[in-house]
């Protein structure tokens, strides 16, 4: 499904044209139809950098993003059938709707887009998707501003889900919001895997999210692929100390 060989991408450092940062260095990785991968790592790791990369927001400097063989990038990207079948939901929910809209029409947006669906059949489905992430149908008539965080998430993953694609994109989508709200959000995820059965790779610096939600774990640092993990329950799966210590440490410490 979604092939990533050896892609690198630098940015010009401002003030000094000669000197690159590095955000990926010959990264690789691969997901198949149904599989529930997590991609760890710090601030600054390269995670989002390398989200851009898969949908076709920015162009790698080298390697190559195949989704069913064919290259992903700012040009093809663009196609209709690519964002039919990958679906982004990001960490800022408000930046993901028009506060003049309210959710009915938010939410409904991406079927308006890319299915023939008849107001009747719309309304249906909108129902359908708010029980889905068990939100009532009251939700549909508010405004952005007046729903919760973790309503507006719950939402922005329906409206993800709404076209039925192949592969969700979860970038940082539980962070931010309270401890309690953030478990229910990744028990909803993980209830929307099972059920739906698309792919779902899920952008993270939470380690403990990874091992709840993810069967496969890649590992990310200053811009390179650590180790990839199967089947991970804790901290002791993974060889590299960063992984292992670091990010388990800062995870679970008080703060």
């Amino acid at each position: 499904m979604l092939t990533i060989h050896e892609i690198c991408k630098a940015y010009p450092v401002q003030g000094n044209s000669r000197k690159k940062l590095v955000a990926l260095d010959k990264v690789s990785l691969h997901m198949e139809d149904s599989q529930s991968m997590a991609l760890i790592g710090e601030s600054g790791s390269g995670k989002s950098t390398l989200t851009r990369m898969i949908l076709g927001l920015e162009r790698p400097d080298s390697g190559q993003i195949l989704w069913d063989g064919q290259h992903v990038s700012p040009k093809t990207a663009r196609k209709i059938g690519l964002y039919r079948q990958i679906q982004p939901v990001f960490q800022d929910n408000m930046g993901c709707f028009d506060p003049r809209w309210k959710i009915r029409a938010s939410l409904t947006e991406p079927m308006r887009n890319f299915q023939a669906l008849d107001r009747v059949a719309l309304d249906a489905k909108a129902k359908e998707l708010m029980a889905l992430v068990d939100l009532p149908a009251t939700i549909l008539e508010k405004y952005p501003h007046e729903l919760s965080g973790g309503q507006q998430k719950r939402v922005c993953i329906a409206r993800a889900i709404s076209i039925n694609p192949r592969l969700l994109i979860l970038d940082e989508s539980a962070a931010g919001l309270d401890a309690t709200v953030m478990l229910k959000i990744l028990r909803l995820l993980r209830r929307l895997h099972k059920d739906i059965g698309c792919s779902c790779l899920f952008i993270t610096h939470d380690i403990r999210a990874a091992l709840y939600i993810a069967d496969t774990i890649a590992v990310m640092r200053s811009g390179a692929i650590l180790e990839t993990v199967h089947g991970a329950t804790g901290p002791d799966d993974f060889s590299h100390p960063f992984p292992s210590f670091y990010l388990f440490h800062i995870a679970v410490s008080p703060s």
